[in-house]
């Protein structure tokens, strides 16, 4: 799909919305399928909106901004820095100005899904804990399992997991998805991952060599926003091809997504289980495969003296041997697990689509959260029976 043209569009719409927006359109081949399918449908339904409708729709993010100190943007100007989003984060009414934008969105999304463009899928987010946890004390998910069921199955899930993924990769993909949002497993280690095509794998473990490089570049970074600006920008324009697989190397858009996950903080750096989460909740919004696996691990017990900054390294802070924590593991894992499901359910394709199965390698059981309650979600499922009963809610209509 070729970018289409919206400056006109853009030239109209609040202040801060351009330099996102522009961005975005600077780049649209790194943009996933599901993205550029998003943004031309929200972007066409703006387009056709009456004057009269279109200013009503933005006055209160409008009012807002003539009333913040906001950074001098050019009309063509692409992109946030650190000190543009300082800058705006600082503002007293910056809080009223992402309500006022959350509203704004939220409409246009409602809007979009109304008309019809954006067709529904079936769709599945499968979490899954790692063998070697203790058992919990507490029930797993008690909020979850309101809205779902525990089902009982003949064995526990690691036994099932071998066969129950390929099967789940090898089903047809309903017709328009394109490779990259057909399945994506992301994972701490390389349990679950299967070569076959139309799979995006991501494995925390192999992205060992990116992630010290990464590490190495913001240890380096002076406490002043100039040098951090300096060292974030070397890094997106860095060449990752020779520090990744050839898979994921030679695809321009995962080597992009990657990037950002990485950057964008919230310990994806440092953190296997903290990387699981935010690509998985990243890959939910951007690329919106209709699979998604989320498998964590075990993390290892924080060091003395290190782990403390945001972009540490332990084994350079402290060379003491690692040593596995599964308890706080479990802990980790869980609410992460949990942030994923909610990562899903903020997105418009996901929202009353979405089959989401919460699973523990050594429990004989599974928690199913179905999406409007009327899956007839069994209280057992032996063996094959459970890829069948998967499979089914995937082929089938949404």
């Amino acid at each position: 799909m070729a970018a289409p043209d919206y400056k006109e569009l853009v030239s109209r719409l609040p202040r801060t919305f351009g330099p996102a927006l522009n961005d975005q359109l600077h780049q649209w081949e790194m943009l996933f399928p599901a993205e550029q399918r998003q943004l031309k449908a929200q972007m066409d339904w703006l387009a056709a909106l009456p004057p009269a409708e279109f200013k009503t729709l933005f006055a209160a993010i409008v009012q807002v901004e003539d009333r913040m100190e906001l950074p001098k943007w050019q009309p063509g100007s692409t992109g946030l820095s650190i000190h543009d989003v300082g800058v705006m984060a600082r503002s007293p009414l910056y809080p009223q100005w992402r309500q006022q934008v959350e509203k704004v969105f939220a409409h246009i999304d409602d809007s979009v899904q109304a008309s019809g463009v954006m067709k529904p899928v079936p769709r599945l987010v499968v979490s899954i804990l790692p063998s070697g946890l203790p058992k919990p004390s507490d029930p797993l998910w008690p909020e979850l399992a309101e809205l779902g069921r525990w089902v009982q199955l003949d064995r526990p899930f690691l036994k099932l997991e071998e066969a129950l993924v390929p099967a789940i990769v090898k089903r047809k993909a309903p017709a328009g998805l394109e490779a990259d949002e057909t399945t994506w497993v992301i994972e701490c280690g390389k349990r679950l991952s299967v070569e076959a095509g139309g799979v995006t794998s991501l494995s925390w473990d192999a992205l060992e060599k990116v992630r010290r490089e990464f590490l190495n570049r913001l240890n380096g970074i002076s406490r002043d926003i100039k040098s951090a600006d300096q060292t974030t920008n070397e890094l997106k324009r860095m060449d990752l091809r020779k520090l990744l697989d050839p898979a994921t190397g030679e695809s321009p858009r995962l080597r992009e997504f990657l990037r950002g996950i990485l950057l964008s903080g919230n310990g994806s750096l440092v953190f296997n289980n903290s990387f699981v989460q935010w690509a998985a909740s990243e890959a939910l919004r951007r690329a919106q495969p209709q699979v998604l696996f989320a498998g964590f691990g075990l993390r290892q017990k924080l060091k003395p003296f290190s782990s403390v900054v945001l972009f540490e390294d332990q084994n350079r802070s402290n060379p003491t041997p690692d040593q596995d924590d599964p308890a706080g593991s479990l802990t980790d894992a869980a609410f992460l697990a949990q942030y994923v499901y909610l990562a899903a359910q903020r997105v418009s394709a996901y929202q009353g689509h979405t089959v989401s199965i919460f699973a523990m390698e050594d429990l004989d059981r599974l928690l199913i959260v179905d999406p409007r309650g009327k899956l007839n979600v069994p209280e057992s499922l032996a063996g094959q029976a459970l890829t069948a009963w998967i499979t089914g809610w995937l082929t089938g209509p949404a």
